[in-house]
């Protein structure tokens, strides 16, 4: 082992060997980039140390392709600006890390646990897959805004939102689904990326201006910023806020503008839809208790997908609301609260009970939704357990416009966990619809 010095550490750079602490500990795994001054000085006085190989004389990794690849970091590799501004991104080049070698990577007091560089899939990854990586990516670039803010982070975060408008529209329904089985978790970045797809679907329904669309999903990725250091908090408290609580929570849209702003995020949409989130047209919101007209449409967009995750997910002083009964909640406030016509194209585009939902049918199966039907109450369901409670071998498709297949309730998804939690397969093995009949 030899010792690194500060000068041979780029920051922004990928690193080109692994990172031990004097007592052989690892640090950083090869290819992950240190982000901040403040990173770096914490190595330091770590002590940093590197295997004595031919690879420790601080070659740089290779590129894993021109506009494609996700940076070690957790953090998106943007592609050239030449190629953002003139053609769509391709997500054919997301993927799973590999496995950590057993008993390396053990995580470090105030960092971020290590990941194995990242390999591209073939072409086409499936969609699940594809945005858990996301998620993870999301989670990283929130932890490194948080703890230092950076430079570089909005393009970050606008080709995170780029991609995930391409697996959206590659699959919609797996898209959907792959957030609503996790409605359970609490994390922040599964709610986030629930509220980007949510909002993706929305602004890709009223085929808005494709810039706009990309910098209200990017708003939507990072809406909640300010509130990750008390959120795990917030999300198990079993009583009421303390007035240092609330405190933030008010104080958050402002604050996380800042953040944002202090990261180079210049962009007015993006950030006008952060500040103004929990504005609410019949003046109740906050900061500024703006009303109709003066709250914008990116705004209002995330106002609905924000209230509507947020609902659909259990906290310690509630179970968590069932779609159909969130997304009638919505309706009730369309007009007052929330825009009238948002209200009404959210239920009609992802359904009464959105891919994902577990259900009951009326023949006695348990299945989960696969995808959305022509009506908005009447999806197709892929059956996972049978009448008699047995697990079906064959994962069969129920049309639930059928009488005797029509859903009677939905079921919550800690009841069969084992089961939801692998379904992932039953889309990643499906051939989306080219074109989808409009729902009604």
């Amino acid at each position: 082992m030899r010792p690194v010095k500060a000068d041979e550490v780029e920051l922004g750079a990928p690193l080109a060997w692994s990172v031990y602490d004097g007592a052989g500990k690892l640090l950083f795994v090869q290819g992950m980039v240190v982000a901040c001054q403040a990173h770096l000085d914490i190595l330091l006085e770590r002590g940093m140390v590197v295997p004595e190989t031919s690879t420790s004389g601080g070659t740089l990794l290779p590129a894993i392709g021109k506009g494609e690849g996700i940076a070690p970091s957790g953090g998106v590799e943007p592609p050239a600006r030449a190629e953002t501004e003139n053609a769509a991104p391709e997500a054919d080049a997301i993927s799973e890390p590999e496995d950590a070698a057993d008993g390396e990577e053990e995580q470090l007091d105030d960092e971020a646990e290590p990941e194995a560089p990242l390999e591209p899939l073939p072409s086409h990854p499936p969609v699940f897959p594809a945005i858990q990586q996301l998620r993870r990516v999301l989670q990283a670039l929130h932890a490194e805004l948080l703890d230092c803010p950076f430079h570089g982070f909005d393009e970050r975060v606008r080709d995170l939102a780029m991609r995930l408008q391409v697996l959206v529209a590659r699959d919609q329904d797996a898209a959907l689904a792959a957030m609503q089985l996790e409605v359970g978790e609490d994390d922040q970045s599964a709610r986030l990326m629930h509220a980007a797809i949510l909002c993706q679907v929305l602004l890709q329904a009223r085929q808005w201006d494709e810039e706009e669309s990309i910098s209200v999903v990017a708003a939507a990725l990072t809406f909640d910023v300010a509130l990750g250091p008390i959120v795990a908090e917030l999300n198990q408290q079993p009583g009421g806020l303390t007035v240092a609580q609330r405190l933030v929570i008010d104080g958050h849209p402002q604050a996380g503008v800042e953040l944002l702003q202090n990261a180079g995020v210049d962009d007015p949409v993006w950030l006008e839809a952060v500040l103004h989130h929990h504005e609410r047209l019949d003046g109740s919101g906050y900061p500024n208790r703006l009303t109709a007209d003066a709250i914008t449409a990116g705004a209002r967009t995330l106002a609905i997908v924000d209230i509507y995750s947020a609902m659909v997910r259990p906290r310690a002083y509630r179970e968590a609301i069932h779609a159909r009964h969130a997304l009638r909640n919505l309706f009730m406030e369309r007009g007052k609260a929330v825009d009238e016509a948002l209200a009404t194209l959210l239920i009609r585009e992802i359904g009464v009970f959105p891919p994902g939902t577990p259900v009951r049918l009326a023949n006695g199966e348990v299945g989960v939704v696969l995808h959305r039907g022509r009506d908005a109450a009447k999806p197709v369901v892929a059956r996972l357990i049978n009448a008699n409670g047995t697990l079906a071998a064959i994962a069969a498709q129920r049309d639930t416009s059928t009488p005797a297949y029509a859903i009677t309730e939905t079921v919550p998804p800690n009841k069969y966990q084992a089961l939801v939690s692998s379904a992932g397969e039953l889309w990643d093995k499906r051939t989306p619809p080219m074109a989808r009949p409009r729902r009604t």
